[in-house]
């Protein structure tokens, strides 16, 4: 994926987390709903959590780099 990608990707997914945040706290949903939209945030998480995991990746990459200059 591309850093363009992950970052519009990483953007949305965070958008989509505060539309399901924001929903569950205003109490807009039925329990069955409120549980998918749960499950649907965790997932959202995870993906989030991935993308930083590699972007820190790279950080740790180009320090390396840097040093080694």
């Amino acid at each position: 994926m591309t850093k363009e990608k992950q970052e519009i990707n990483f953007e949305y997914q965070m958008q989509k987390l505060e539309e399901i945040i924001n929903k569950l706290e205003n109490n807009e949903l039925s329990l069955n709903d409120a549980l998918e939209q749960y499950k649907n945030g965790v997932q959202i998480i995870k993906n989030c959590n991935s993308i930083i995991d590699e972007a820190e990746k790279k950080v740790a990459e180009f320090s390396k780099e840097l040093e080694n200059e």
